[in-house]
């Protein structure tokens, strides 16, 4: 058992998950105390909080359709956009903002983005596993 959980916790290492609309890494898991050390940004600043594990992993089991690419792609920025001196982004359920500048829009963009995979919104037909 404690093997067990020795490995569960070196597996979970470095992997991501999305929680509340930001995106997650794992940096470290320790199996005796139960508790892994994961990084997000909050306001442009890394925060390194404590969690149990077990919590770790009923996480990472619901992001594990996370698609990075997709924070950073070409669409992705073709989506965001000045009006007039505020800025937006646009989205299935249309244009949000304003935005004081641009770097507020593309930021609320990857929010949004995170919130709709850890929700399932993706859009994305569901494939049916072999």
């Amino acid at each position: 058992m404690k093997k067990d959980k020795a490995r569960c916790a070196h597996r979970i290492a470095g992997r991501l998950f999305s929680k509340g609309g930001r995106l997650h890494m794992v940096l470290e898991a320790d199996a005796a105390s139960g508790v892994a050390q994961v990084s997000c940004r909050i306001e442009d600043e890394t925060q390194v909080i404590a969690m149990p594990i077990a919590e770790v992993v009923q996480l990472l089991g619901k992001s594990s359709k996370i698609k990075l690419d997709g924070l950073s792609s070409e669409k992705t920025v073709e989506r965001v956009f000045a009006k007039g001196d505020f800025w937006f982004f646009k989205a299935r359920e249309g244009e949000h903002g304003p935005f004081a500048n641009e770097r507020s829009a593309e930021r609320a963009l990857q929010r949004h983005i995170l919130s709709a995979q850890e929700e399932g919104r993706t859009g994305r037909p569901v494939r049916a596993s072999a």
